[in-house]
């Protein structure tokens, strides 16, 4: 585990209780590291920054370990917080409680959670953010296939993402919107390209060299397209609440998410909007693919019908 004693929590967490119980506290580490850290960085790497040894440690894994300490000490707060204040035995559950100590009020304990789960879901994305910037110091702990294969995707990273949409640059609602933009990719955008052509975006990226003039006047224009559409779709099935500027993914936490999760009726709304934002886009890559072959057929853009549906689609 990332954590193995109370002390190493309380580097990141100094508000941490003298008294904490040690087997109290890392009973919730594990389930933290599996719930929030392993979805963004993988089974093996999560285990080789818990396996680290204590002397002559590798200097980049440590730094790597450190910065994600920062959050996962956010994390164990939160599995934690439902659970410890009260104890389950054959005489049933029973509330903790001294005479110098009272349970917390509930507005209090909703306010801590989720303190909590923004504090970890803002360190955990800049750790992400940093690991990215630094991936040449980590290309063995980052060699699998599913991080090659995001090399060769039109949006490859949420820097790009959040050029187009308000995610602040999120890189964890950037993974949980990756299959939503793979879909788009594979099915609408191939439909507007064409097969070669994608494959050639796509071969061009995975290589690393520099794109051309051409290329990059293309990516401009596919680019919005692609982020508007898996947005349009993808946002429905997320958990996201709307703050002043931009998405957040909320955490895996039900809580939480059943006071600060946008309504449904919001991300319809959201949804109708990035839409019609893509299908704007879309007219203007029409434009520019059909003057580029000017002798082939003009390339449409489509509207669906939409009448009596609940939710509006392009």
């Amino acid at each position: 585990m990332l954590f193995n004693t109370v002390e190493e929590v309380k580097e990141s967490l100094g508000t941490m209780h003298a008294n904490v119980n040690p087997k109290t506290l890392l009973s919730f580490v594990s389930q933290a590291e599996q719930l929030h850290l392993v979805p963004m960085l993988g089974e093996g790497l999560v285990e080789q920054l818990g396996n680290l040894p204590a002397v002559n440690a590798p200097a980049h894994l440590v730094q790597l370990r450190q910065r994600l300490r920062s959050a996962l000490a956010y994390y164990v707060v939160l599995e934690a917080a439902p659970f410890i204040s009260v104890a389950f035995g054959e005489l049933g559950m029973s509330e903790q409680s001294t005479d110098k100590a009272a349970p917390s009020r509930q507005w209090v304990y909703n306010n801590f959670v989720e303190a909590a789960a923004a504090a970890g879901d803002k360190l955990l994305d800049l750790a992400l953010a940093w690991l990215d910037a630094h991936a040449a110091d980590y290309a063995d702990e980052l060699d699998s296939p599913e991080y090659r294969s995001r090399k060769s995707l039109l949006i490859a990273s949420a820097e790009e993402l959040g050029k187009y949409v308000a995610t602040a640059g999120s890189r964890r609602f950037f993974l949980a919107l990756l299959p939503t933009l793979r879909q788009v990719e594979d099915f609408e955008i191939s439909d507007l390209l064409g097969e070669d052509l994608l494959e050639q975006l796509r071969e061009g990226l995975a290589s690393g060299e520099a794109p051309s003039a051409e290329t990059r006047q293309l990516l401009g224009l596919v680019r919005p397209v692609l982020a508007h559409r898996a947005i349009a779709q993808g946002v429905l099935t997320m958990n996201v609440a709307l703050t002043g500027t931009s998405l957040r993914l909320l955490s895996d936490n039900e809580a939480v998410r059943q006071r600060l999760a946008a309504t449904p009726e919001a991300l319809s709304a959201l949804s109708q909007t990035a839409s019609a934002t893509a299908t704007k886009y879309q007219a203007k890559l029409a434009a520019y693919l059909d003057a580029l072959t000017p002798t082939a057929p003009p390339v449409s853009v489509e509207l669906h019908d939409n009448a009596g549906k609940p939710s509006f689609w392009v």
